[in-house]
């Protein structure tokens, strides 16, 4: 559960990085398509992105309050006796809240897939799929239908 929120976290950061690269005026389609296969989303593609990605303040809150909640469940935890009926409501306020942040950030997985052309929804998917590895080692490679 938390390694596909961890993949979605990854996959919207993925289009604020691509921003950053500088991009040619105007690639042929042909090079647009190797680009998004590449893993890399075509200018198109980040103009996409950037517009449907816009920042989500409500996240932001989320992950804040589910921080506080976390160091609450610490602090009851952490004494010599656990109030049952004290952390009862962290965990259920956590609860909603983690599934209000999945159920955003889903919303802007598919409105992003729906508002990007083919190729680029195939490069989305697979940088979801198969993330890059930070320690520089190769991941598992995308299956690829034998034709």
């Amino acid at each position: 559960m938390m390694r596909g929120t961890m993949l979605v976290a990854l996959f919207l950061a993925a289009p604020a990085a691509a921003m950053a690269a500088p991009t040619p005026a105007k690639p042929a389609p042909a090079a647009a398509a190797a680009a998004a296969a590449a893993g890399g989303l075509s200018p198109e593609g980040r103009a996409i992105a950037a517009r449907v990605l816009s920042p989500d303040p409500r996240l932001k809150e989320i992950q804040a309050e589910i921080m506080t909640i976390r160091q609450q469940k610490a602090q009851i935890i952490a004494g010599t006796t656990v109030d049952v009926e004290t952390l009862e409501p962290l965990l259920r306020r956590e609860e909603a809240l983690m599934s209000e942040l999945r159920t955003r950030q889903n919303d802007r997985l598919l409105a992003l897939l729906r508002a990007l052309p083919d190729a680029d929804r195939i490069a989305v998917l697979h940088r979801a799929a198969y993330p890059p590895r930070l320690d520089g080692a190769k991941g598992a490679a995308p299956a690829t239908p034998d034709r």
